[in-house]
């Protein structure tokens, strides 16, 4: 979906349209980087499809009392999802392990290393492998029929049609909530467990923005920016713990010692945790109470400024300005 700010529709979407809208977008995007995926030409074709996978789950997820989706579609995303994390997961920690890795390593460390890195990634080929054949199976073709036919006609569970715009508002303060709640926002020092939860919550809150961005016309540009910023940062944090846990597990191919290795991982970590805890000061402040706004119904988004929108979440207290609900 695009960064920038989206351009306002002729007319307000019904929560049925936005969703025909979200979900054969994203059906497109996954037949075109599963095309990819399978014909190996591009290396960042499995991570787009993956995204896709997300989105459509996340959509599916968010507007669950609005539409009724057929049940399968979350199995089939579930499995498809799976098998490209496989992939992904590999294909993140042999980027950490990269040859940049090997400089200053003693003769040992760098040749466990090498061994290391071989195995990986015949794992990742036997991985990838899998999810070609996959995407060539009648599961595959059936997931994206299911979802072509559900984005033609998606099912109201209401029998009053929302409009989208009051839908998805309430899905991103429900969520924005979810993230101000989280232990790694509150915490001084919060441990990996948080760190991976929140980057959950902002990872799904992000494309419920995105999502009201694209259907509604409303941009949201900086809290879009700043959740993309901490899912990110947040990622690069958890794949560092991933790698670093599977060290000091010292299992098979990962047993160390690692005198150099670890020490790099835990520097590189802690510039990166410094990195968080700097937009999540940030994002605090674009999200604190703002007192002088009357209150109205929930959801408890505030319309502050002129267009490139910016919404701050207001935690404690049930406000939303009127222009924002169509």
């Amino acid at each position: 979906m695009s960064e920038h700010p989206a351009i306002a529709p002729a007319e307000p979407l019904t929560v049925l349209e936005a969703t025909s809208q979200v979900v054969a977008e994203q059906r497109r995007e996954l037949k075109r980087q599963g095309k990819a995926v399978r014909r190996n030409e591009d290396p960042e074709a499995v991570h787009r499809m993956r995204v896709a996978t997300r989105r459509l789950r996340t959509a599916l997820r968010a507007l669950h009392g609005h539409v009724r989706a057929p049940k399968r579609l979350g199995r089939q995303l579930g499995w498809l999802a799976e098998k490209l994390g496989r992939v992904r997961d590999d294909d993140v920690i042999l980027a950490l392990l990269d040859g940049r890795m090997f400089r200053g390593h003693a003769s040992d460390e760098r040749t466990r290393l090498a061994r290391l890195v071989r195995r990986l990634t015949a794992r990742r080929d036997k991985h990838r492998a899998a999810l070609v054949e996959a995407t060539r199976r009648g599961k595959y073709r059936r997931l994206l029929e299911d979802l072509a036919a559900f984005a033609a006609e998606p099912l109201a569970a209401q029998a009053e049609q929302a409009m989208a715009s009051r839908a998805l508002a309430e899905v991103s303060e429900r969520l924005g909530e979810a993230v101000a709640k989280n232990a790694g926002m509150n915490e001084p020092s919060p441990g990996d467990d948080a760190l991976h939860e929140l980057r959950i919550a902002f990872k799904r809150l992000r494309y419920a923005l995105d999502f009201h961005a694209e259907a509604c016309g409303l941009a949201y540009d900086v809290e879009r920016r700043l959740a993309r910023q901490m899912q990110d940062v947040l990622g690069e944090i958890h794949d560092r713990d991933l790698l670093l846990g599977w060290l000091r597990e010292g299992k098979g191919g990962f047993r160390g010692p690692w005198p150099r290795l670890e020490p790099r991982l835990v520097a590189e970590r802690a510039r990166l945790f410094r990195r968080f805890l700097r937009l999540r000061r940030e994002w605090t402040e674009r999200t604190r109470e703002e007192p002088n706004v009357a209150p109205l119904e929930a959801p408890r988004f505030v319309h502050l400024e002129a267009q490139p929108v910016t919404l701050r979440l207001v935690r404690g207290s049930k406000h939303v300005a009127s222009t924002l609900v169509r």
